[in-house]
């Protein structure tokens, strides 16, 4: 026997049963059998062992190796064990008193593991679970038993035989076979987590959703759902992946005691493709069979929008062509009196002006718009084609101060289809303007080393006072806001436009500071020299001086943002304002709105409207956290939703409790009230587990 000696050890051959072994002492027991003791580490390929002592054979190729050992395999698996034989460089062997440890995930304890090759490994009397199990805690929330557990590592499937899952250590199922994917796997065919409901309409329920991988680039979901009080649904949902794009289609079938005697269904299909010279080509169509469908199955919405569209994006070039359809789920509205059938074509362009220096741009649009059945004074189909020619020019003049000028010319033509004699059959207008504008930015920086920049903005419009009789279905809500409070137009489409010698006037307070926060603050409002009546009485646009418009805000670099915008005549009486903060933290977020907005017959409001809502989570400790929503009508004085949740998830388990109660509104009603319950299982195929904690006193 040779005497003991540190060293390497390396093979010489394919038939070695490692590459390289590494240890404290090395030395040889015979011809053919070599002993490494201490430390000792075995390389073959991605595989590598950790153990104390290994025997190994040269003329079996045989690998007897005490431990405890370490059995690593890439990145996804990791063996510990006792003691194990193995052969043929680690691809065969015996694994005595193991625990099997995928993707730092799943761990698997089992009195004997065999590997049979590359492929299969064989567990006998298993218990599997993705939770952290400590000294103080023995029983995980969750594992199953098993007498057999088979691995698949080319499927990437584990198999168990004879499975029971245990709560708490209590069993709560007995399955005879049971296959689930292990955690490397991504995508694999199987029931989904389930959710079980209980709702005012639908009574008590379970939704169980069903994953299909029908390959890697397409997949289906199927989600059945039955409920006490005679709901029968399901639910699909097949996604595809091509190498130009997406394509999606779903719908749902159902019958139920909401609408006794009828089959409900929705369908809809969204995709997206990129069709060359850089163009994408997207859809989106829907379709539902009764307006409080999508209210009744947890999709609350007030309007539905098909489209398809065509579209290109370049640096200074932009074209879309696009048809749309409308359908409102208010129970207010009749579809048939809304102009919800459209289409639209738009081409513009940005480019530099020679000789006057600058940059113009053109803007052609087509649009057509159409009415079923209207109501006078409402038209049944406008067709307009609308030119733009515009250009503006900037500079730096003397003292700092900002100049621009600017020009722009718009040439409108409508085809009108009348239901009364309100319009002209055909019109056509050219609405030129001019534009001049100061801005003088001046900044201070303070000692502290923060930053104060307050800029100055005047803008002088001139444009002609003629108006046409038009109709305006789409510029029928216009808006002032510190985003248009420098524009040639306030109006959302061409349409309507923006008459009269007008001047825009308004100051900004910027303040950077050191520490991480910054605050702004804004004023601005519109003077014109004529009331042309081209805004509604109620408008904060309307009269000679539009309502003035305060804009704050506050951000600072512990989470908190807020911002309020707000709309005030003269008489400082509130026209509208918009009150919005945002706080988050590692612990908590909230966030909360309020509104207020003043009434106006002509945009369709009779009455003012004001509402207060808010949404906050609070983290209760390291795995709890309570979450809680609502909107409260302020102008009806009742609320109009109430929500709370629970939530607790850590590394091998998600669960979540909600708990809403809604109220009658626009698109339903009567008063619903529903409880969900998830629970998910985490550390299983495609569902990772979150960071693992650490065990107290390990």
């Amino acid at each position: 026997m040779a005497s003991p000696q540190p060293g390497i050890a390396q093979s010489q051959g394919p038939e070695e049963g490692f590459a390289t072994l590494v240890a404290d002492r090395l030395y040889l027991d015979g011809p053919n059998r070599l002993i490494a003791e201490g430390n000792v580490e075995a390389l073959s390929g991605q595989t590598r062992l950790r153990a104390r002592r290994v025997i190994y054979d040269r003329q079996t190729g045989g690998l007897q190796i005490e431990g405890p050992l370490t059995l690593t395999e890439g990145d996804s698996v990791l063996v510990l064990a006792d003691a194990a034989e193995m052969q043929d460089g680690f691809r065969r062997g015996l694994i005595r008193s193991a625990r099997v440890v995928l993707d730092q995930q799943l761990q698997i304890a089992a009195n004997q593991v065999e590997r049979v090759d590359e492929r299969f490994t064989q567990m006998e009397t298993v218990v599997a679970s993705a939770c952290e199990i400590c000294a103080e805690t023995q029983t995980p929330l969750w594992e199953v038993r098993a007498t057999r557990v088979i691995h698949d590592q080319e499927e990437k499937q584990i198999y168990f035989e004879n499975a029971q899952f245990r709560l708490f250590g209590l069993p709560v199922a007995y399955l005879p076979r049971l296959r689930i994917p292990d955690p490397t796997l991504e995508r694999a065919t199987g029931w989904l987590s389930p959710e079980f409901v209980v709702d005012t309409g639908h009574g008590v329920g379970l939704r169980a959703p069903y994953f299909i991988a029908i390959a890697q680039d397409k997949d289906l979901t199927v989600t059945p759902f039955l409920a006490t009080k005679g709901t029968r649904a399901l639910e699909l949902r097949y996604r595809q992946a091509f190498a130009t794009g997406m394509l999606e289609l779903g719908g749902l079938v159902a019958r139920d005691s909401i609408r006794r005697g009828s089959t409900r269904a929705m369908g809809y299909t969204r995709g997206q493709f990129s069709i060359g010279r850089g163009y994408e080509l997207s859809f989106n169509l829907i379709k539902v069979s009764d307006r409080p469908l999508l209210g009744d199955y947890d999709r609350s919405e007030s309007q539905l929008t098909s489209d398809i569209t065509l579209e290109r994006v370049r640096r200074d070039e932009y074209i879309r062509l696009q048809a749309l359809h409308f359908r409102s789920l208010r129970l207010v509205d009749t579809n048939s009196q809304l102009p919800n059938q459209v289409g639209q074509g738009v081409y513009e362009r940005r480019f530099d002006m020679p000789g006057l220096g600058g940059v113009g741009g053109v803007r052609f649009e087509v649009h057509g718009h159409e009415r079923r059945r209207p109501l006078a004074p409402d038209v049944k189909s406008v067709a307009r084609f609308s030119a733009d020619l515009d250009w503006r020019r900037d500079a730096v003049l003397p003292g700092g101060v900002l100049g621009a000028v600017g020009f722009n010319l718009g040439l409108d033509h409508f085809e009108i289809s009348p239901a009364a004699t309100t319009f002209a059959r055909s019109t056509t207008r050219a609405v030129p303007t001019a534009m001049a504008e100061l801005r003088w930015p001046l900044v201070r920086a303070t000692g502290g080393g923060a930053s104060h920049i307050i800029e100055p903005v005047a803008q002088v419009i001139w444009g002609q006072d003629r108006i046409d009789a038009l109709p305006a279905d789409i510029s029928s809500m216009p808006e002032l806001d510190e985003g248009n409070l420098f524009t040639h137009s306030r109006f959302a489409a061409r349409d309507r436009r923006e008459m009269g010698l007008r001047a825009n006037l308004g100051v900004s307070w910027t303040r950077h500071d050191p520490q991480g926060w910054s605050s702004t603050l804004m004023l601005g409002r519109v003077w014109r020299q004529r009331d042309l009546g081209q805004f509604s009485p109620d408008s904060p646009l309307a009269g000679r001086r539009s309502d003035w418009l305060l804009v704050s805000s506050l951000d600072t670099d512990q989470g908190l943002t807020l911002s309020n915008r707000a709309l005030f005549n003269s008489d400082l009486r509130l026209s509208r304002n918009a009150l919005e903060l945002d706080w988050s933290t590692q612990d908590y977020s909230i966030s909360t709105t309020y509104m207020h907005i003043r009434a106006d017959p002509a945009e369709n409001r009779p009455a003012k409207a004001a509402e207060w809502s808010l949404d906050g989570s609070r983290a209760l400790d390291e795995f709890w956290t309570a979450s809680v929503n609502w909107r409260y009508d302020i102008a009806r004085n009742r609320a109009a939703r109430l929500g709370a949740g629970l939530s607790y998830e850590n590394e091998c388990l998600r669960m979540e409790m909600e708990v809403e109660r809604r109220f009658a509104s626009a698109t339903s009603s009567s008063d619903t009230t529903s409880f969900g319950l998830s629970i998910d299982v985490l550390g299983v195929g495609g569902n990772p587990s979150r960071a693992r904690r650490t065990c107290s006193g390990g």
